[in-house]
């Protein structure tokens, strides 16, 4: 997942990674759920919200739909709901955040 990135393509399914791996969906399903701790959707989410808080520490001047459609997320909607599942607040509050962090240094 953090080499190739497959995470970026808003249509990446189970079955895509099941076949990068080479297993079956049912079994890397289970697999993901049992160490993660996430059923799949939520796993890839994880990824791309963390892909896109990279992004943004490496561009302060991204929009958050631009970061939304940067790090393979279908809609906005899906990234709002799924940033503040990961990090626990919404990414304007946490763009904000790092900015005024960027500025104090």
């Amino acid at each position: 997942m953090t080499e190739h990135r497959p995470f970026l393509v808003p249509k990446f399914t189970l079955q895509d990674l099941a076949n990068a791996v080479y297993t079956n969906k049912v079994y890397l399903s289970k697999t993901i759920n049992r160490y993660s701790g996430k059923n799949f959707r939520q796993y890839v989410n994880y990824y791309r919200v963390m892909y896109a808080m990279e992004l943004f520490r490496k561009n302060m001047g991204l929009r958050i739909l631009e970061m939304a459609q940067l790090s393979g997320f279908r809609t906005d909607t899906s990234f709002l709901r799924s940033f503040k599942e990961v990090m626990g607040e919404n990414p304007s509050i946490w763009c904000s955040r790092m900015r005024k962090k960027n500025n104090k240094n």
